[in-house]
């Protein structure tokens, strides 16, 4: 088989699974040509690259597509509470972000039209950051207090919870990354008894991935950021698992319950 024919034919096989997932690691193609030397297929990706058949959607991931729409639509789409949120917070000096529903608008078919706004603060700031919107009247919880929000039956009068991070490459201009926003707002849904259904947070994740929208890598740098890496990995890989593991794992789980 000469090199012409060899280099399609990795091209066809690499696109035909390309198309059925967003992202492959350099692992997993790496384990679609058992028999190509390593160096080799890190030279045809890197010719795949150069000729635009394939781009490179993080370190050491590949896509067939330009994924370039992480970005949130910004602050004129956001609701009036996030929009006082974001002035108040631009004017003190802790590093901030606006998460989960506002950085989904654009994905999101129904969202409503008020919502309790997620935001994440580095962790030093979080105690001045709950007193400050307290005295603009706003109601701010921290997650250490879902337990006391779930008992005092007050969790659907809070204007704003505020969540701590550390990485704060996953936002821009004071909004996070489309990835960044669907974790938080996982978590919060999971976690805190956000208003958000579990179907409706799950259609907002077959919706992201119908459209295109996220990255796996970028997924991964949200997860681990929020502390919840495992289940995210999960999540993200469970489509390859056989049938009858999934089938397994959800009967362990109705089990367990």
């Amino acid at each position: 088989m000469d090199i012409i024919t060899t280099y399609e034919g990795f091209y066809k096989k690499l696109a035909m699974y390309l198309e059925n997932d967003l992202e492959m690691s350099v692992k997993q193609i790496y384990s679609l040509f058992p028999d190509t030397n390593k160096k080799t297929i890190s030279w045809r990706l890197y010719e795949l690259v150069q000729q635009g058949k394939l781009h490179r959607s993080g370190h050491g991931y590949y896509s067939m597509f330009k994924l370039d729409t992480h970005n949130s639509l910004g602050y004129d789409y956001m609701q009036k509470t996030s929009q006082v949120l974001f002035d108040i917070l631009t004017e003190y000096g802790y590093d901030f972000y606006l998460t989960g529903l506002d950085s989904l608008v654009g994905e999101v078919l129904h969202i409503p039209e008020t919502y309790t706004a997620l935001i994440v603060i580095e962790e030093k700031g979080i105690s001045e950051v709950q007193e400050i919107l307290q005295e603009k009247e706003l109601i701010a919880f921290t997650e250490k207090d879902h337990r006391t929000i779930e008992k005092s039956g007050i969790r659907y009068k809070a204007d704003v919870i505020i969540i701590k991070g550390s990485d704060f490459s996953l936002a821009d201009e004071h909004i996070a990354i489309k990835e960044k926003g669907f974790i938080d707002l996982y978590y919060a849904v999971t976690r805190m008894e956000y208003e958000i259904s579990i179907p409706e947070l799950s259609r907002i994740y077959q919706s992201l991935l119908r459209k295109q929208s996220i990255s796996k890598m970028q997924m991964k740098n949200a997860a681990k950021d929020r502390g919840i890496i495992l289940e995210i990995n999960w999540l993200i890989e469970s489509n390859r698992f056989p049938k009858k593991v999934r089938d397994f794992m959800n009967y362990h789980s109705q089990e367990e319950e």
